[in-house]
């Protein structure tokens, strides 16, 4: 199965619609090893995506506080 298209580093910098924090960390990165700056990334990735979780099970739980309770 094919990959989906990833841009390279350079298309990411010249991109108008790439965030500055995106541009930042880019810059970042290529001044470091970049095994190093990998593992970081990942890790980053898998913090972020528990933060995501969180945040989404926060708000199904407020969803399902004031939603109306329906008999069986």
């Amino acid at each position: 199965m094919p990959r989906a298209h990833v841009p390279t580093i350079d298309e990411v910098l010249a991109d108008p619609a790439a965030s500055h924090w995106m541009k930042n960390a880019l810059r970042s990165a290529l001044t470091r090893d970049p095994v190093d700056v990998a593992n970081d990334a990942a890790f980053l990735c898998a913090l972020l995506d528990k933060r995501a979780d969180a945040a989404m099970e926060a708000g199904r739980a407020a969803v399902a506080a004031t939603a109306p309770q329906v008999e069986r």
